[in-house]
C-alpha cells in the first residue's frame, strides 16, 4: 500500500521498477529536435536511479528513501533534456560513461581524506549541498564539465541565497558561489589524480585555466568598509534616545553593543533563564548556527541593564527581556539614523562595533570569533571587524614604544588569553 501510495508522488516521465537487491526509478525523456538539414527527430533518454531499503524495510525507511532517489530522479531528468539540447542528434552517441566517477562518489573521497574532521568541515557541508541541490549525485564528473552546468549553477546559487530564510536583506554577493566552486575544483583534481576522469574531459583545457578547470571565480566586488560609532558618539546617541523617551531602545541598543547578538535571531529570543546570574554570562541559542553561543561574560553595563529587567521579564510568558518587536527596533534605528544623519546606522551597526572594540584592544582573533558565533576568524575579520581611527592611531602608538615595553605588552596579552579563552580556543 505504502509503494501504490508513493507511486502517485511520480511525475511524468518516471517510473517505479523492483528489482531483487534495489528499488528503482526509471527516468525516461523523449525531446524532439532540428539537425543541421532542418529535419526533425525524437531524441529518447533513459535513466536509472537506485535507492537501498532494508530487508525487511519499515514503512518509514522505505518512504525515505524512495523520497531522496524522486529527487535525484528529478534531477536526472533536468539533466537528461540538458544533454539532449546540448548534443542534439548526437545525443545517443554520446553515452555516459559508466568508468567515469561520478559527483557523489568523488566527493565522498575527498571529504573523507581532505575535510572530516577538520574546522572547515561544517562550512564545506553546507557548499556541499547547495551543489547536490543542483547536480545529481549520479551525474559522472567528466558530464559535470559543460559550460551550460556552470552558467546554470551560477543562475540557481543567486536564487537559493536570495530567496533563503536567514538572508533578512535579500543580497547575494558572487563569493558565496565561488565557495561552491572550489568543491567542484578540488574534486576535479582529486578524480584525474586517481583515474576517475580523463584531465582532457575538463570543461577549459587550456593551459591558463589550468588551476580552475574552467570553474572560474566570478568577480567580487570589494566590501565596502561599515561605519561604527565610537564611545563619544556612542554615548550621545544613547542620551539623546532617553531625552526622547526611548529608554527601551537605549538599552536594546547598549546591550546589543556589549553583548554582540544578532538582532533578529538572537537578542529577540533570547530570554532571561540564559543568563547565569551567580557567574554574569549569558549562554543562548544561535539560529543561525543552530548551536548555542559561548559562555559570554556580561560587561557592567550590560549586567546593569539585565538587573534591572530581570523582574519584568519573569513577569512575562515569553520571559524575553526586551518587548520591541522586529520592525520597531528596524523603525527606531531609521529614526536615530535621520537625527544624527550617521551612515550605515541598522542594527547590524551594533555587532560591527562589538567585534571592532574587540579587536582593537588586540582580543585574539579566535576569542572573537568565538563570542561572535562564527566558525572561522576570517568572516569576523572581513565581515564585522572594521579599521577606525583609534584603531590606527594604537597601532602607531604600538610602534614608538620600544623593545621591552613590547615585549611585556605582549606578555601581559599573552597570560590574558590564557586567563579570558578558557574554553573558547
Amino acid at each position: 500500500m505504502v509503494q501504490v501510495a508513493l507511486t502517485s508522488m511520480l511525475p511524468s516521465g518516471i517510473r517505479l521498477r523492483k528489482g531483487k537487491k534495489f528499488d528503482s526509478l526509471i527516468v525516461q525523456t523523449r525531446k524532439k529536435v532540428v539537425d543541421a538539414g532542418g529535419k526533425e527527430h525524437t531524441i529518447a533518454d533513459a535513466r536509472t536511479v537506485k535507492f537501498s531499503v532494508k530487508n525487511p524495510a519499515t514503512d518509514a525507511d522505505y518512504t525515505e528513501a524512495f523520497k531522496l532517489a524522486l529527487e535525484e530522479a528529478k534531477k536526472e531528468k533536468l539533466l537528461a533534456i540538458q544533454h539532449i539540447a546540448v548534443h542534439g542528434v548526437e545525443s545517443t552517441k554520446a553515452p555516459k560513461q559508466k568508468s567515469v566517477g561520478t559527483i557523489g562518489e568523488v566527493y565522498d573521497l575527498v571529504f573523507k581524506s581532505r575535510w572530516q574532521g577538520t574546522p572547515q568541515e561544517k562550512g564545506v557541508n553546507i557548499y556541499a549541498s547547495d551543489l547536490f541541490a543542483f547536480f545529481p549525485k549520479s551525474m559522472t564528473m567528466e558530464e559535470l564539465h559543460q559550460r551550460v552546468n556552470y552558467d546554470n549553477f551560477i543562475l540557481f546559487m543567486e536564487k537559493r541565497i536570495t530567496e533563503r530564510k536567514m538572508n533578512n536583506r535579500g543580497t547575494y554577493n558572487n563569493s558565496s558561489t565561488n565557495r561552491r566552486f572550489m568543491i567542484v575544483r578540488v574534486c576535479t583534481s582529486y578524480a584525474i589524480e586517481y583515474g576517475l576522469m580523463h584531465k582532457d574531459k575538463v570543461m577549459n583545457t587550456d593551459p591558463r585555466e589550468v588551476a580552475n578547470y574552467g570553474w572560474k571565480n566570478l568577480k567580487v566586488k570589494a566590501i565596502k568598509k561599515k561605519n561604527v560609532l565610537n564611545k563619544e558618539e556612542e554615548n550621545n546617541m544613547i542620551e539623546e534616545m532617553k531625552k526622547r523617551g526611548d529608554h527601551e531602545f537605549a538599552d536594546e541598543f547598549a546591550w546589543n553593543v556589549d553583548v554582540g547578538m544578532r538582532y533578529e535571531t538572537e537578542m529577540l529570543n533570547f530570554t532571561i533563564k540564559d543568563i547565569n546570574w551567580k557567574k554574569k554570562t549569558i549562554c543562548f541559542w544561535r539560529e543561525k548556527t543552530k548551536e548555542y553561543s559561548e559562555n559570554i561574560p556580561l560587561s557592567k553595563r550590560a549586567w546593569s541593564i539585565a538587573t534591572r529587567y530581570k523582574d519584568v521579564a519573569l513577569s512575562k510568558t515569553s520571559q524575553r527581556m526586551f518587548g520591541h518587536s522586529k520592525h520597531k527596533i528596524e523603525a527606531l534605528f531609521k529614526k536615530y539614523r535621520d537625527i544624527f544623519s550617521v551612515a550605515d546606522f541598522t542594527p547590524y551597526v551594533t555587532r560591527r562595533m562589538f567585534g571592532t572594540r574587540l579587536a582593537e584592544r588586540g582580543v585574539n582573533p579566535k576569542i572573537i570569533a568565538r563570542m561572535m558565533g562564527h566558525a572561522c576568524t576570517e568572516t569576523a575579520q572581513k565581515y564585522y571587524i572594521q579599521t577606525t581611527d583609534k584603531g590606527m592611531e594604537r597601532a602607531v602608538k604600538l610602534t614608538e614604544i620600544s623593545d621591552e615595553q613590547f615585549d611585556s605588552y605582549l606578555d601581559n596579552q599573552n597570560s590574558n588569553y590564557g586567563h579570558n579563552s578558557k574554553g573558547l580556543i
